[in-house]
């Protein structure tokens, strides 16, 4: 299973290149949207599993689910949607480059997976025969 961290380092390089690509190809304004888009997909995951570990941790000290702990998380998803909501609409930000910039996050974890996948089964005490 990939960590946070190894799919986390792995989309900040990923929103790097595309942004650099974008600057070259396209236009600064769709670089500056992908770096925006990288942005908050990498603190959204910050956040989550913060509030994860928080959740967790709540309901061992309780022996159960918290209100708090229940709510936490719903209330992250509205944030970050009045986040993205308050970007389009005071700073008008290029809806493609922010969108390349969000789906670095995805094309991070498929990495991150491939690679975890593989170094398993090189460590793998069992070979395949043909």
């Amino acid at each position: 299973m990939p960590t946070i961290r190894s799919i986390q380092i792995t989309n900040l390089a990923l929103v790097f290149i595309s942004a650099g690509v974008l600057a070259y190809f396209v236009s600064d304004a769709a670089a500056i949207g992908c770096l925006i888009g990288g942005a908050v997909v990498l603190g959204n995951m910050f956040l989550l599993a913060a509030l994860g570990r928080f959740a967790l941790a709540s309901a061992e000290r309780h022996g159960g689910a918290t209100r708090l702990g229940m709510a936490a998380l719903p209330l992250k998803l509205l944030l970050f949607a009045g986040l993205i909501y308050a970007v389009f609409e005071k700073i008008h930000i290029d809806g493609l480059g922010f969108a390349l910039g969000v789906l670095t996050q995805v094309t991070a974890i498929i990495i991150e997976t491939g690679r975890t996948s593989l170094r398993a089964k090189a460590d793998s005490p069992i070979r395949e025969e043909l």
